[in-house]
């Protein structure tokens, strides 16, 4: 394909996506309110402050297979292949955002399933990290599938974490789709750079709506398969491209990685069920910490969205590290190693920043009142 023709085929994406989400908005918020799920407010990791629609997930997708449908004369095999595979993960999604309880065990089961039916119809894993000492582990197939299962699903979940500020799911897209088609453009995978292309202008096309107000959000069905088509154009670039290292895909993906893997040792350590949502993920931190210690705690309105622009800086550094060393896994592993220890000492000292600011201020609420009884 032309320049042109994907200038074009993007701004129709671009354009289908934004007019899905806002009918979507439109609706809920008249006379389908059923796609606003029940309840919606009262989830534990909710960060927004007004019933929203969660089907925005559905009209990125959406989009997205529509303007690679047009593609299918150079693409229908992997097209298919991805799409067929992230059926289960994307039905079960779905069911939960219209008030279909699905549990979590059955949402993990659901994208195990979708990663293995991945690895079966696009014969791709992860063969190899170009670091010597585990590379021998990979020469084994059987190691090397559940390793690559285990691992897309987890980038999958991930998303899914990371679905809650205004916004933040939308740029991570834009982010990370532009650090894979990036790598792509760099060893000619014109295929992979073409889906990374609609994938992110559907992706703009929610976010348009989503930010800065959060009419609407990805969901389940959305934040899964999203993660879920990310990690596996990832995984599909470094298994048909020698000069990629399967490490510097899952760098462009450090963040959600990290997040997930901070809230099952987090969740370890409390001898909560691994699967326990919670308030702890890190761009809550953010979010909580521009509430608590600047704007006010009625002024989440802003807090959120400010929140989600401030982590970008810090999402798009291991997805241009991952484009730079993409034919270098030492120092893509390096970079992943050095960026998780900063991520934890950052995480721990919001924390400890957080739990100062509050009980600087229960110390002034105590003493106000005191005064106030003298």
């Amino acid at each position: 394909m032309i320049d042109i023709e994907i200038i074009v085929l993007s701004t129709v994406t671009v354009a289908t996506a934004f007019a899905l989400c806002l009918s979507l908005v439109v609706l809920s918020q008249s006379r389908w309110k059923f796609l606003i799920r029940n309840g919606d407010l009262k989830a534990v990791q909710t960060a927004h402050s007004k019933p929203a629609s969660r089907l925005g997930g559905v009209a990125v997708i959406t989009a997205f297979v529509a303007g690679a449908g047009l593609t299918y004369g150079h693409s229908g095999t992997l097209l298919l292949a991805l799409l067929l595979s992230a059926t289960p993960l994307f039905l079960s999604g779905a069911a939960e955002d219209l008030g279909y309880n699905v549990s979590p065990i059955g949402r993990l089961g659901a994208a195990l399933l979708s990663c293995a039916l991945a690895v079966l119809l696009t014969k791709s894993w992860i063969d190899g990290t170009g670091v010597g000492v585990l590379n021998p582990l990979f020469d084994w197939v059987p190691f090397a599938v559940l390793v690559t299962i285990f691992g897309t699903a987890a980038v999958s979940h991930a998303f899914n974490l990371i679905d809650g500020l205004n916004g933040l799911s939308g740029f991570m897209s834009l982010i990370v789709n532009a650090g894979i088609g990036a790598t792509a453009v760099i060893v000619d995978d014109h295929e992979i750079a073409i889906f990374c292309t609609l994938l992110a202008s559907a992706s703009l096309g929610f976010l348009l709506i989503n930010f800065p107000s959060g009419k609407i959000f990805l969901g389940d069905a959305g934040a899964y398969t999203l993660g879920f088509l990310l990690a596996w154009l990832g995984v599909v670039l470094a298994s048909r491209n020698e000069d990629v290292t399967p490490i510097a895909m899952f760098l462009i993906l450090f963040w959600p990685l990290a997040d997930i893997i901070m809230s099952i040792y987090r969740r370890y350590l409390k001898k909560q069920p691994v699967l326990h949502p919670d308030k702890l993920h890190f761009h809550q931190i953010v979010m909580r910490g521009l509430e608590i210690g600047i704007l006010g705690r009625r002024r989440r309105s802003i807090a959120n969205p400010m929140a989600a622009v401030l982590m970008i800086p810090a999402i798009s550094a291991p997805a241009v590290l991952g484009v730079i060393f993409h034919a270098s896994p030492g120092a893509a592993a390096f970079s992943m190693f050095l960026l998780f220890v900063a991520f934890v000492v950052s995480y721990n000292i919001g924390v400890r920043f957080l739990s100062k600011i509050r009980k600087g201020k229960k110390m002034a609420t105590a003493t106000s009142a005191i005064s106030y009884r003298s």
